[in-house]
């Protein structure tokens, strides 16, 4: 829909200025109406605004100056009765001091492909959703917190690539991604951001264009497909969405009339240094105004079923202050885009990447909180790794480190994500972090990736993973699927495959993510073994699961581990089964539960523990899921 810019009232004007519009994008940036083109941008305290416009395939411009409006002086439009569909344009703003600025379009739904920087005219959009679609997009999200959630996250750009080594469209993605995400079993897919960005080593995290999907893999009917196609397979979608920072390339948002305008306007909160990016003046009405209604245009034109929103930290804390400053307008702005978000989109998902452990990141503001569904734990991914890491034999020294997350575990509603950050930029994949030889990687992550399932939290797993890639994430090759030819590697992907499948059937292992009742330890502090064993437990008693993770170099032949009940207990997953690469043989292992009191219960298994190796067992009264 296209509000005319007649429209653009004076009590629009003000929820603008006031910080309180959520659909800027309709009124802002560059139109296509009945045969005509307007261009509408807010400046302030500039002399003159002028819409530059270049033909497809051409560098001779045609600039229309552009006209302040009666009632506000800080908005700039102009009409010209042509359609321009496909021209690209830029805005010349001249300041007061004699200096012409060229200016990308804040609001401008398509961009030139890098390393061109011009806005674009998007064609009007073709796609129609299906009432199916949306319909599934609701049984997706409804009750979500006590359903399976596995997310695949990935780089569009570096996933795959097609045969004459160029980025797959959102056509071609949606093509050969869904099924493969659906057949390994992920519930979700999330995608590095999107947003129009310059530089392809930002990854998407440095982004000039909030409104405009990146043209590198197609127009925004493309995208509409894609997610479309993810819906019908019953696939969830997150857009990993920036709301606290942008790219400072001079084309763009920043020093927008010649000083900070989109930019902090403190100098001291303005530059963030790690990443070489400016953060957002979220004291500004305006600025509060372009990100509400980012968020609802994504939501709106393109039905993500939620965000995954970057560096939250920038908001929660005082940007630049070492001794990490509680910062409550920071607070406010998250709190209001959530709310404004949650009332346009009930069904939309948010989850906080928040690094350093705010406190009620997840509860509802009534309850002082901020309002998102989830968060990751940082703090049980940087544990677990830092533990895997060490030498089995060291292990002993370290077990803390394995169960200090479920101290804190319900005070918040976590994603556990092992993400891009963990495998790029020296830090190594998952299998090739760990130590030993290349048949103990493996096999420690088989474990790995099974603690990570059992333990409470839902899951996220960076493109790759999922298979034993070796080397670290880039940028530019696209993963190295050739390694799929090796058997280590296949039964690596195998593995993922059936524990999705398990983790999806076993209702113990997501329905109580959230209650302390659905975790129990049997054995927390048995660091002479480096053995962690616990009981995951849904809402019905046959649900419930014993979980073994042996996390040391030995094998244990005679383990002996508590058990809630009498009965013939089975064994109904280990990641050492033959099929994955692992040493158990043969069919289905039972043990008896005996008189013999462990691990705070009147009665025990003996099992055989194998090293490294993550098992589940079950009463078999009571029913098995496993096939």
């Amino acid at each position: 829909m296209i509000i005319q810019e007649e429209e653009l009232t004076a009590d629009k004007l003000k929820d603008f200025h006031d910080g309180k519009m959520n659909d800027a994008y309709r009124y802002f940036g560059a139109k296509v109406e009945r045969g005509c083109t307007s261009f509408t941008l807010w400046v302030p305290d500039v002399e003159r605004v002028t819409a530059s416009v270049y033909k497809p395939g051409s560098n001779e411009k045609v600039s229309y100056e552009m006209k302040r409006l009666p009632h506000d002086e800080t908005i700039w439009q102009t009409r010209i009765p042509e359609n321009l569909t496909g021209y690209s344009y830029i805005y010349e703003i001249l300041l007061s001091n004699g200096e012409l600025l060229e200016k990308s379009d804040p609001y401008a739904r398509q961009g030139e492909m890098r390393p061109r920087t011009k806005s674009v005219i998007a064609e009007a959009s073709q796609h129609e959703w299906q009432e199916e679609v949306m319909k599934k997009k609701r049984i997706l999200a409804e009750n979500h917190v006590e359903k399976p959630m596995a997310i695949y996250e990935l780089h569009i750009g570096t996933w795959k690539r097609n045969d004459q080594g160029g980025f797959l469209s959102y056509r071609e993605l949606a093509d050969e991604l869904v099924p493969y995400v659906k057949s390994m079993g992920f519930t979700h897919i999330e995608i590095l951001p999107i947003t129009e960005h310059p530089l392809d080593e930002s990854w998407g995290y440095q982004a000039t264009g909030y409104f405009a999907p990146t043209i590198r893999y197609g127009i925004a009917d493309d995208l509409k497909y894609f997610v479309s196609v993810c819906a019908e397979n019953d696939i969830g979608l997150f857009l990993d969405w920036i709301p606290g920072h942008f790219c400072s390339d001079a084309f763009a948002l920043s020093l927008f009339n010649g000083k900070p305008l989109y930019e902090e306007s403190r100098e001291e909160r303005r530059v963030n240094y790690d990443w070489g990016t400016l953060n957002f003046d979220i004291q500004r009405g305006e600025v509060v105004s372009f990100l509400l209604s980012s968020a609802h245009y994504w939501m709106e034109e393109f039905k993500f079923d939620g965000f995954r929103m970057d560096a939250v930290i920038t908001q929660l804390f005082v940007p630049n202050d070492e001794s990490r400053v509680f910062n409550e307008e920071g607070k406010n702005f998250l709190s209001t885009l959530i709310s404004s978000v949650k009332k346009g989109f009930p069904d939309s998902i948010l989850i906080a990447e928040d690094a350093w452990g705010h406190p009620k990141v997840t509860h509802a503001p009534e309850e002082h909180g901020v309002g998102f569904d989830y968060k990751w734990n940082f703090g049980w991914m940087h544990d677990t790794l830092s533990y895997m890491k060490e030498q089995p034999s060291e292990r002993s020294d370290h077990h803390e480190r394995m169960n200090f997350s479920l101290m804190y575990q319900y005070d918040e509603r976590y994603i556990l994500a092992f993400s891009h950050d963990e495998v790029v930029h020296g830090e190594k994949s998952l299998l090739n972090k760990l130590p030993g030889t290349m048949e103990e990687k493996f096999s420690q992550l088989r474990l790995l990736l099974g603690f990570w399932i059992t333990h409470p939290g839902k899951k996220l797993l960076f493109m790759g993973q999922e298979f034993g890639h070796f080397d670290e994430w880039e940028f530019k090759p696209e993963l190295d699927w050739v390694s799929l030819e090796q058997t280590a590697h296949q039964k690596t992907a195998y593995f993922t495959k059936d524990l999705l499948a398990f983790y999806k059937r076993e209702r113990s292992l997501h329905q109580l993510d959230d209650h302390p009742k659905g975790f129990v330890w049997l054995d927390a502090d048995n660091h002479e073994q480096s053995v962690a064993s616990f009981i995951r437990r849904g809402k019905e008693p046959g649900d419930e699961c014993i979980v073994l993770c042996n996390f040391s170099h030995l094998a244990y032949p005679g383990f002996r581990v508590g058990v809630p009940g009498a009965g013939l207990y089975e064994q109904v997953f280990s990641s050492a089964a033959a099929k994955y690469g692992g040493v158990q043989k043969g069919g289905m292992q039972t043990a008896a539960a005996e008189d013999v009191g462990a691990d705070g219960q009147e009665k025990s298994i003996e099992i055989e523990l194998p090293a490294f190796t993550m098992c589940i067992w079950k009463l078999m009264e009571k029913g098995s899921e496993a096939d």
